[in-house]
């Protein structure tokens, strides 16, 4: 469980740390007992000129499965699970550095 808890921890405090050094316009917060990562991308979209649907449709096509906010009260937000192998975190943020944002 120790070695678990500290491989969530580790993606979390990675992606927070790449979004925010990356991806102008998402705000992004690291979460508190999950390892659900919550993106708002309103700013990101509306500088863009893109819908949140249009953003989520890119993460998709090149293999980031997220989902849509709405159902969690964001309509402009995005949610990622991070719990997954470190080095799977590392590659989706890599995939959307190079083609989504």
């Amino acid at each position: 469980m120790d070695e678990l808890c500290q491989v969530l921890s580790d993606n979390v405090n990675y992606a927070v740390d790449f979004i925010r050094d990356n991806f102008d316009g998402i705000e992004v917060s690291k979460p508190e007992g999950t390892y659900m990562l919550f993106l708002h991308c309103e700013a990101y979209c509306k500088a863009h000129g893109i819908t949140i649907d249009d953003l989520i449709k890119r993460g998709w096509d090149v293999g980031v499965a997220w989902q849509q906010g709405a159902p969690f009260h964001d309509p402009w937000g995005i949610r990622m699970n991070l719990a997954l192998p470190h080095t799977i975190v590392k590659e989706a943020m890599t995939r959307l550095k190079q083609y989504v944002f």
